[in-house]
């Protein structure tokens, strides 16, 4: 075996940067946006950016490769390739960034749905079922050998790099090892895995090979994991119909690995289908699909109960979007066996994008069934007609429901629906306020009060759980006598740097304590326990808006003196003490001279 020159693996870059110029370019846009971010301690919008850019590597290979199978030239193809980017560009400006959970679902939609476009985009003029199988054989070999060779090159780098650490004491910053991944996954991997992109599609047309890796992978390892998924769902069918009983939720795994791993095998097999000496895969394939019409079914049921009881979110949408379009695929294959391989990409990929924006998205749909939810559960409790104190009280599955179906329409902006359903305004005319999750418990707190019911946070059993924020609109917070501030929150230990001191920071939820340790001597400890303790004796401590000298610890100690300033905190009351989720807030630390 020969291995290719220095020469040769120069010019094979310099072809794949020639043919894809705007892929390697946004991969690069990806890797510095991200560097950039974890530089400026998680810049939000060099993150934005880093994510969006990252969306261009499936989108603009695509569009390069169906350039180059319409044989377009010179502003034709530029300007195919130029109209992705101008969709990153308009992502960009829209999508608002991953701190809600229903955009992390818009983004990952998206996502897939733009990496299934690889697959099948360069075919849409061409018909030709053999082309398309050896094209995406092609790439899957393609993307296994980028993944494991930036791997191995990603591992040997930090080798090297613990080495100059430990052998001649050349401090290595942790950052760099995460920057180092960011930039060989997003770039060399990008690179490495285009090299392997086929350029000639007429050869493909021509192509018969087939590795026997493939048929090995299915035959001897997916077809038995595919064999005994199949077995428990029978299995768990024969019980449902015998007790009667309601299919399972955790179904969806079940399904979820059946599908996926039946539908791999079925695909990397494909070519050999009407071959007289594997007849196996036939087998394979009929009882397949056969196997997905009774998973999927169970899938829609258990995901039914699920919308019924809690209505729909973005999740649930697309899980009945999902198991439809299974059950769909497996009755299709069940009836015309013959049916090209094309039909699985193609249709996925239109049923996420279709279903992205506009009014048959996810969220729209969503945001319809949680607003009718909200309504029923308002009028079934008497909050809108005015009659509230003339009922019982409320229960507490009741308020936790009303609760969550308004904290979802307020966390995607929806406050006309609330309006809709309250006879065009809203409660006590409280103004909407968005951004983080505490501001929207503030609104929902106070919209629900307006009403006559109190409102049930996210986490927590309710009336067991607290949040304390520092109101933004009072006075300016006092620095004199420190030397210098940073941000931080509860979530993990962290590490932060002055002029000539490198300091840990610790939170201990036992002890409610926080601690700024240099090296192994502890400079100074912050107890919340006496601020929360006397926040706690307020009876109306589920949420408060508090000013922001109630939210503040200072101590001094070890030449130090310290203050911290917290924006807010939440937590629960249990048995041993109150216990602490999370909290963020402003530390000033400064040094206090010593006595003359």
């Amino acid at each position: 075996m020969r291995f290719p020159s220095i020469a040769a693996l120069g010019s094979r870059a310099r072809t794949v940067l020639l043919r894809f110029p705007w892929v390697l370019a946004v991969g690069a846009i990806a890797a510095t946006a991200a560097i950039i971010s974890i530089e400026r301690h998680d810049d939000d919008v060099q993150a934005r950016l880093s994510i969006v850019a990252a969306l261009g590597l499936p989108l603009l290979t695509a569009l390069t490769l169906l350039g180059e199978r319409l044989q377009l030239r010179g502003w034709r193809r530029t300007g195919l390739v130029a109209a992705g980017a101008l969709f990153l560009i308009w992502f960009f400006k829209a999508w608002p960034g991953p701190d809600q959970k229903h955009d992390v679902i818009r983004y990952f939609q998206l996502s897939i749905g733009l990496h299934l476009t690889v697959s099948f985009l360069p075919f849409l003029p061409s018909r030709g079922r053999g082309a398309f199988w050896q094209f995406n054989r092609t790439i899957f070999e393609a993307f296994l050998r980028a993944v494991l060779f930036t791997l191995v090159l990603y591992l040997g780098l930090v080798v090297a790099l613990v080495a100059l650490d430990k052998l001649f004491g050349i401090s290595i910053p942790s950052n760099r090892y995460a920057e180092l991944w960011i930039l060989l996954a997003l770039v060399a991997n990008t690179w490495i895995f285009l090299s392997g992109v086929p350029d000639d599609f007429g050869a493909l047309e021509q192509s018969t090979e087939y590795p026997r890796g493939l048929k090995v992978l299915t035959q001897y390892i997916l077809t038995p994991l595919v064999a005994v998924y199949l077995v428990i769902l029978m299995l768990y069918l024969v019980k449902i119909v015998v007790t009667g009983s309601w299919p399972n939720g955790w179904i969806g795994y079940l399904v979820s690995s059946v599908a996926v791993t039946g539908m791999l095998g079925f695909l990397l097999v494909h070519p050999l289908r009407d071959h007289a000496e594997e007849g196996w895969i036939r087998t394979y394939s009929r009882w397949l699909f056969i196997g997905l019409i009774p998973a999927a079914v169970m899938f829609l049921l258990a995901l039914s109960k699920r919308v019924h009881q809690y209505g729909l979110t973005e999740l649930r949408f697309l899980g009945l979007l999902l198991g439809g379009w299974l059950l769909g695929i497996a009755l299709l294959y069940s009836v015309r066996g013959k049916s090209g391989v094309q039909v699985i990409p193609v249709s996925l990929s239109i049923l996420l994008l279709f279903t992205l924006f506009g009014p048959v998205s996810a969220t729209t749909f969503s945001l319809r069934s949680q607003a009718a939810r909200l309504h029923s559960l308002l009028e079934t409790n008497h909050l809108i007609d005015g009659t509230r104190s003339s009922t019982p009280p409320l229960s507490d599955n009741d308020r936790r429901e009303i609760s969550a179906s308004l904290r979802f329409l307020l966390e995607r902006h929806a406050g006309n629906r609330i309006a809709g359903i309250s006879g065009g305004k809203l409660p006590g005319g409280i103004a909407l306020r968005d951004s983080t999750s505490l501001e929207i418990d503030s609104t929902a707190a106070a919209l629900l009060a307006a009403l006559g019911a109190e409102y049930a946070p996210e986490y927590g059993n309710g009336s067991s759980s607290f949040t304390f924020q520092a109101r933004s609109d009072s006075n300016a917070t006092p620095i004199g006598g420190y030397d210098f501030s940073v941000a931080l929150s509860g979530t993990d230990s962290t590490t932060f740097f002055t002029d000539d001191d490198t300091l840990k920071v610790f939170f201990d939820t036992a002890s409610v304590m926080l601690r700024i340790q240099r090296q192994a001597d502890t400079l100074l400890m912050f107890p919340f326990r006496p601020m929360l303790d006397s926040l706690l004796r307020n009876p109306n401590a589920g949420y408060l808006e508090l000013p922001p000298a109630r939210m503040r610890v200072t101590v001094e100690g070890s030449g130090y003196r310290g203050m911290m300033a917290l924006d807010w905190l939440m937590g629960a009351r249990d048995p041993a003490g109150p216990r602490i989720r999370g909290w963020r807030g402003e530390l000033y630390i400064g040094r206090v001279d010593p006595p003359r």
